[in-house]
């Protein structure tokens, strides 16, 4: 899927006129902004999407056909049914209509860009909540308050200025070029991302093409057909350095980051357990071990913004009457240097099964008559 966003990218910026070479340095350099993001979870399907969208809206604006429309309903079907963030195809359709309103050769394709806004949100209504796509998004969003990429732009951070910087850039030449359809995404995605970090990867994604068309000028083409033998050599350089990578992460393809996830501990974890754990293990665990409950994974609409920070909160400090805070938990999956680890250590009540770089396994200890 993250090849594929790459893919639509270049197809992208091949429409925009934009020059091969330019495209694959651009393409390169700004890989590193995107990488965190494409992460092996749904929202991949929201890039994929918001690129797809905007490829039939270009053409819907050159020849509109009742094809392209129908191509719409059935994206946004997909995109509702894969991950609820359809509502953005909306708003990018809607900004759309409305900046052609106001452009002399694009307004008379407003009733048609109106019609495809129709069918996008039909479309995103073919859901099994229906309407309570609006009410779950709402939530999602009050739910997530403490989530970093549901928090707002910060400029104090230097790459996500950077993005954003690059996200105004590629604005002003849309703008300046009147392209209607870049000028309407990427005012949905800019006004979007300050809201919320998650949106600034959909900011990025839809600039890099226009930048790659931006920077496609004659003097610019020059240059690199005069130093074609030292970018040749140093794509080469790049190349060789990039399969590199791959062939020694090769063996953890699809695996999650040793690093951050736990695998062996969770595989020690006694069958049926009932474990108290923190949020970033709740879905690998209900992944790698669905015979064991968690008490908390990501979905922060069904556990509540109140929830998700009082378990938080209770992991750091460890602070409050284990036996009511660990109700109902056979086992204890936290990270070792937390305050509610570092009790756990000296509580007659659990013991310390398994230790990892970035884990701690305890299990409660049963009197004996209970055995």
């Amino acid at each position: 899927m993250a090849t594929a966003v790459a893919v639509l990218i270049l197809v992208l910026a091949r429409d925009l006129k934009a020059g091969p070479a330019i495209s694959g340095w651009i393409l390169v350099l700004v890989s590193p902004l995107l990488i965190a993001w494409l992460s092996a979870r749904p929202h991949l399907v929201d890039y994929l999407a918001v690129l797809v969208l905007v490829i039939i809206l270009r053409r819907l604006l050159e020849s509109p056909s009742l094809r392209q429309l129908g191509a719409l309903g059935v994206l946004s079907v997909v995109w509702v049914n894969l991950h609820a963030a359809s509502l953005l195809g909306v708003g990018i359709v809607g900004a759309t209509a409305a900046v052609a309103a106001f452009s002399p050769v694009a307004r008379q394709r407003v009733g048609w860009l109106l019609g495809a806004a129709g069918t996008v949100l039909l479309g995103s209504l073919v859901n099994p909540y229906g309407a309570g796509l609006f009410t779950q998004t709402a939530q999602v969003k009050t739910a997530s308050a403490g989530i970093a990429e549901w928090q707002p732009l910060n400029l104090g951070d230097p790459v996500q200025t950077v993005t954003f910087a690059l996200g105004l850039l590629a604005l002003v030449i849309a703008a300046a070029r009147r392209d209607v359809v870049f000028s309407g995404a990427l005012l949905v995605a800019g006004a979007g991302s300050v809201v919320a970090l998650r949106i600034l990867p959909v900011l990025l994604l839809l600039a890099v093409p226009v930048l790659m068309s931006g920077a496609s000028r004659s003097f610019v083409l020059r240059y690199f057909q005069s130093r074609r033998r030292m970018l040749a050599q140093g794509a080469a350089l790049s190349m060789a350095v990039i399969t590199g990578l791959v062939a020694f992460s090769l063996p953890a393809v699809g695996r999650p980051n040793p690093a951050v996830y736990p695998s062996g501990i969770i595989q020690a974890i006694p069958p049926g357990c009932h474990v108290f754990n923190g949020y970033m293990l709740g879905g690998l665990l209900i992944l790698e071990r669905p015979d064991v409950k968690v008490s908390l994974d990501s979905r922060n609409d069904l556990y509540g913004a109140d929830r998700v920070s009082a378990l938080g909160g209770f992991i750091e400090s460890g602070d409050g009457d284990l036996a009511v805070k660990l109700s109902g938990a056979d086992c204890v999956l936290v990270s070792p240097g937390t305050g509610l680890a570092t009790r756990l250590r000296t509580d007659p009540g659990w013991k310390l099964d398994r230790e990892e770089r970035n884990a701690a396994l305890f299990t409660r200890v049963r009197p004996a008559s209970s055995r």
